[in-house]
């Protein structure tokens, strides 16, 4: 996949993984995209370089710690 493909396959999965207030949660995501064939390491490390259309939070409160993604408005 090129990165634009991979970008529009990313934007894709947090939307269909989305909570209504927009987090998707990253072990749903990671579910979503290996099915779409999309393939890569950690998925948080993944997601680093796409920082330009996804930021990431830890919700510490969970145990244990819950990681979510959202598309940059």
């Amino acid at each position: 996949m090129n990165p634009s493909e991979i970008e529009d396959v990313l934007k894709e999965g947090v939307n269909s993984c989305a909570n209504e207030y927009g987090w998707a949660n990253l072990a749903e995501l990671g579910t979503f995209l290996r099915q779409k064939g999309l393939r890569y390491g950690k998925l948080s490390r993944f997601l680093n370089d796409y920082q330009h259309i996804i930021e990431t939070r830890i919700d510490d409160s969970l145990t244990p710690p819950a990681v979510y993604a959202k598309l940059r408005i």
